[in-house]
């Protein structure tokens, strides 16, 4: 997503309250709406996507398996379906809502203050997915505990936005 589309900005009860570009929120810190979803096979491994190397924030490391800001307008549904099919291809798929939560901190020199809404949603193992060049280098199929271990082990190589996700919605570690 460009960095200068705008984006819904949200006051502190998740409310709207006017629209911003996103690296116009990043720097000065208002308050924004993204998603995060995880897809997971049937056994209950996840899928995580490594972003691309040039992506401007978290760049080549381990991701949710779809994640991204909600656009104006746009519920917190429809953002997560489109961020999908954008980043991985998936449409037409049913989405559970497994937690919603707010994260305030900083990636380099940018401000990050949103609320998350967190959606997973059940494929066969076997799903091909079509990637997203622009922002998504690959795909791969993990254990839970695997990448849980992944993230004690090499923080600096997965995004805050996956460890906050499997910290508080898969296993306390």
């Amino acid at each position: 997503m460009s960095q200068h589309l705008p984006i819904q900005i949200v006051d502190e009860n998740d409310e709207p309250i006017g629209t911003a570009s996103i690296s116009e929120a990043q720097a000065k810190g208002l308050v924004h709406r993204i998603v995060r979803i995880m897809v997971e096979d049937e056994a209950g491994n996840i899928l995580l996507q490594k972003r691309t190397p040039d992506s401007e924030l978290y760049p080549d490391r381990w991701d949710n398996s779809a994640a991204g800001h909600v656009d104006v307008d746009e519920s917190y549904e429809t953002a997560a379906k489109r961020e999908l099919a954008e980043e991985i291809g998936l449409e037409n798929v049913e989405l559970e809502e497994i937690g919603y939560y707010r994260h305030i901190g900083n990636f380099e020199d940018r401000k990050l203050n949103r609320f998350s809404r967190v959606f997973k949603v059940v494929v066969p193992k076997e799903t091909k997915f079509i990637l997203q060049p622009d922002e998504v280098a690959s795909v791969r199929w993990f254990d839970v505990d695997e990448a849980k271990e992944l993230v004690v082990s090499h923080p600096d190589k997965v995004t805050d936005g996956v460890a906050d996700v499997l910290k508080r919605y898969y296993h306390e570690y």
